[in-house]
């Protein structure tokens, strides 16, 4: 097989998240440790900095950072104004990737993309690289397919289309991923273009379950069980359906336990939140935590049980797959990718947007302790045989190799 031995990672983000801990995995694993990694990633990106630090023991690897027009914040006037503007940037961003690509002669050219829609860095990069030529050119999806307003779906369609004749292949972390694809982009449109399913992973005994936060209730003392949910504070990830079904609890059960809530602020979302629980007197019960860089692992590894409870969409769960991996009990919503990995033997699978059914869990977590542990075992199993790193970066590497061999 073709050896791989120089890659470029272009990665635009504004905080990084999950991807942050994909790109760490994937890195880390024997597939990708002695390769060449080259990491172009915006200047703004405020996930880049823990992402340096937690691959800074790996001398193979290398950033870059680039100015982008795409993810600058700025005010309503402003990104109206911006909007406009975008295909003029996105011509202006190629002809800046093809002199940044130009610096090495890179075997893979790997883009990462959250949400994939129109006007990203990731796409200049794609088509750039068409003229630099980099063999094997493939972008990585990890969230869905965005559609565009109705205005602008024309250019996106005739992004697709020179995407599509420049693209080696398409990943995408999960089936659900996929779908969104199929169903909001031309890219694969016509056949030549295919879209591979490669699941994220999560390293073997990287983690152990331990006790990090000294948090607790004054009524329940040592023995209050850490309740916990690790995800952007947004509308969508479900936060307020747990602090409603908490509200419901019998105060019996809510001395049993306390809410701790980790995730980076969203349009002001977590100050809705601190006045619903203001509202419900539920002061004092519930916490709110930063999210930081993968130290933030430990605060998973505290908790009693992890709830993830996204209303709409999730790429893959990673969280979720990081639980699993340590033997923590887990409440999931069935939404997106995650129950391609996690089910009901893994923990508990539930109808998104459920006050009644996440109440319901609860109580039954409290109530049956060694169920819910048994089954938590099952799930580490799962994750250990199935979805751990090194296969994830197995999978990554046969793939990109096979397509290097196609194109020389």
């Amino acid at each position: 097989m073709s050896q791989i031995k120089r890659i470029a990672i272009v990665w635009e983000s504004v905080t990084g998240g999950g991807v942050n801990s994909y790109l760490v995995y994937l890195l880390q694993s024997k597939a990708f440790f002695e390769k060449q990694i080259t990491i172009f990633t915006n200047s703004t990106n405020e996930g880049a900095k823990f992402l340096i630090k937690d691959l800074e023991q790996q001398k193979n690897i290398k950033f870059i950072f680039f100015n982008s027009f795409f993810v600058k914040k700025r005010n309503i006037l402003a990104k109206l104004i911006f909007y406009f503007l975008k295909p003029i940037f996105l011509i202006i961003s190629i002809f800046k990737f093809e002199k940044i690509l130009s610096s090495s002669e890179f075997d893979v050219l790997l883009c990462e993309c959250g949400n994939y829609g129109i006007f990203r860095s990731e796409q200049a990069a794609i088509l750039a690289a068409k003229k630099t030529k980099i063999p094997v050119k493939s972008i990585v999806i990890h969230h869905a397919c965005v559609k565009p307003p109705l205005f602008m779906g024309s250019i996106f369609k005739i992004i697709n289309f020179f995407l599509s004749k420049t693209l080696t292949s398409l990943i995408t972390v999960s089936n659900a991923t996929k779908k969104t694809l199929l169903n909001n982009s031309n890219l694969l449109d016509g056949g030549r273009l295919q879209s591979y399913v490669i699941h994220n992973g999560v390293p073997k005994n990287k983690f152990s379950r331990k006790n990090y936060l000294n948090i607790k209730m004054s009524e329940g003392g040592d023995s209050t069980l850490k309740i916990g949910m690790v995800s952007r504070l947004s509308p969508d990830k479900g936060h307020e359906d747990l602090i409603v079904a908490f509200s419901k609890l019998s105060l019996e059960y809510q001395k049993k336990m306390i809410l701790i809530i980790v995730g980076e602020d969203e349009r002001g979302q977590k100050r809705k939140l601190e006045n619903l629980i203001i509202n419900l007197n539920l002061e004092g019960k519930i916490r709110f935590l930063d999210y930081v860089d993968m130290d933030s692992k430990k605060i998973i590894l505290s908790f009693d049980l992890l709830l993830s409870l996204t209303k709409k969409y999730e790429g893959f769960g990673l969280s979720v797959a990081e639980a699993m991996s340590v033997g923590t009990p887990i409440i999931a919503t069935n939404v997106g990718g995650i129950g391609e990995f996690f089910n009901n033997d893994c923990g508990k699978l539930i109808r998104p947007g459920q006050i009644q059914d996440i109440k319901d869990s609860l109580i039954d977590f409290c109530d049956h302790r060694e169920d819910w542990n048994n089954k938590a075992k099952i799930a580490k199993d799962r994750i250990e045989k199935y979805f751990n790193a090194e296969i994830m970066g197995s999978n990554y590497m046969d793939h990109l190799s096979s397509k290097l061999i196609k194109a020389k």
